[in-house]
């Protein structure tokens, strides 16, 4: 019996997939460009069972990670995750599973791969494939949304891995073409299926802004009891549509990057076991989401680009089913997104700032910053910034020698007093000594850690 069918259950391949397996287990790099849903995964699940050495699998998002883990335990394959909510018992676990051979598959952030401890170990574990999940973020289109991919050919060549496996949905030509030279991929190891998905059907409606909330509470209210997805640009309209969504019956929650970790969480939760009918939703709910009977993706907004439009999409009838696409169109939005575009595009000024920061404030060839600082200094955001410093990188103009926290920032979840009753004794001291060396703003409180050191050392 294959192993596509004796642990995956499958009895065939679906398009594209055949071709992509093939390359990895003959040895080659290969990208697999398929739409959502079909099955891109699996072209590096089932070769990582045949390989000798362990799968490393690079992942932008916690929730895919937990939900491709989830699918491999299920199936008996020995995979593991090394992520920021794990404790240094649980990482050292997992390394040294790796190390003894125990693991097939290991799933981790990018900038995991900056971590001293974890390149050491990387390092020292013989590695068959590097797999790169939602691959486009190396290139022009993803560049903001995690700068430190750009830096992976560099990881795979330092860290002598000879196999790439690049995954996604949302790749133009260029950025294929920049993919496949990054990586010296054969052209015809690239394995690209089309994204036509003949279950949804696609639906533009122009409709006047004043005019949207009430047209997506006829469409949605026809269509009670449907999972769906409504996406907005900007967190307080998230906000907003849903609260009139609610209050006009619908079972509906916000969702978008402002919320706290756990309350996302607990929201995905609840829409994922069909507990919540209806998210509204930032761009931050997208990725990773394999909820397979969505039936519905409205944009409330004009969507910033054909590419993030092709991904929320994506998100409907994985089951095959038909879904509807609708987008609420008109222009009020585009003053909007014309402000993403410039705001997240630095000036000439900016850059020359910076260049002149590192020549200028360099001691002995080092140089030290925060990014904070820097942005405010060169006044461009923090995103771009990152961008820029890993081109200057890339160049070899600057490279990396050690990261701190500079800075610390939290917010009180719970009042200050109330939190300090569930201490005692030392511990009581030392939070209470992080709160007095804590200037708090309307939201956040930033640590002066010299002030925190100074009461430290009279405990």
């Amino acid at each position: 019996m294959s192993t596509l069918k004796r642990v995956f259950g499958f009895d065939q391949l679906r398009p594209g997939q055949e071709r992509v397996i093939s390359a990895v287990l003959a040895g080659r790099s290969a990208a697999a460009i398929f739409p959502t849903g079909s099955g891109k995964s699996l072209c590096y699940q089932l070769p990582a069972l045949h390989l000798p050495h362990l799968t490393v699998v690079v992942s932008p998002l916690l929730a895919l990670m937990q939900d491709q883990l989830a699918f491999l335990h299920r199936h008996g394959i020995s995979a593991a995750s090394i992520d920021s909510a794990q404790s240094r018992e649980q990482v050292s676990e997992t390394m040294a599973k790796a190390r003894a051979g125990e693991l097939k598959i290991l799933m981790i952030s990018v900038e995991r791969l900056k971590n001293e401890r974890f390149r050491n170990f990387i390092s020292e574990v013989p590695i068959s494939l590097l797999v790169v999940d939602e691959a486009h973020c190396i290139s022009e289109w993803g560049h903001n949304f995690r700068p430190d991919y750009l830096k992976l050919p560099d990881y795979q060549r330092q860290f002598g891995i000879s196999q790439v496996l690049l995954l996604t949905a949302t790749a133009t030509p260029p950025v294929i073409a920049d993919m496949q030279t990054k990586f010296a991929i054969a052209a015809e190891d690239v394995v690209t299926t089309g994204f036509y998905r003949p279950n949804l059907n696609l639906l533009v409606e122009p409709v006047a802004g004043r005019d949207k909330q009430r047209r997506l509470e006829q469409w949605l209210g026809a269509k009670q009891g449907e999972p769906s997805i409504v996406y907005v640009t900007q967190q307080k309209t998230a906000e907003q549509v849903a609260e009139q969504l609610s209050q006009r019956g619908l079972s509906v929650s916000a969702y978008h990057a402002g919320m706290g970790h756990e309350i996302r969480e607990a929201i995905q939760r609840r829409f994922m076991a069909g507990e919540l009918g209806c998210i509204v939703a930032t761009i931050a709910f997208g990725m990773g989401i394999d909820k397979r009977d969505i039936r519905n993706v409205v944009h409330f907004d004009l969507p910033k680009s054909v590419e993030n439009y092709s991904q929320e999409i994506g998100r409907a009838g994985r089951d095959g089913e038909a879904s509807d696409c609708l987008v609420l169109a008109n222009r009020d939005s585009l003053n909007v997104l014309e402000n993403f575009v410039y705001g997240d595009t630095p000036e000439r000024s900016g850059i020359v700032r910076v260049l002149e920061e590192i020549r200028g404030n360099s001691s002995g060839g080092q140089w030290e910053m925060t990014v904070n600082a820097l942005s405010d200094h060169s006044n461009i955001r923090a995103l771009p910034l990152k961008t820029l410093l890993v081109q200057l990188e890339l160049r070899g103009i600057i490279a990396p020698r050690y990261a701190y926290f500079a800075e610390y920032r939290f917010k009180y979840l719970v009042e200050p007093e109330a939190l300090l009753g569930k201490f005692d004794g030392e511990r009581r001291q030392f939070i209470e000594a992080i709160f007095t060396a804590s200037t708090r703003a309307r939201t956040w409180c930033t640590v002066d850690f010299d002030a925190l050191y100074l009461s430290l050392i009279h405990i």
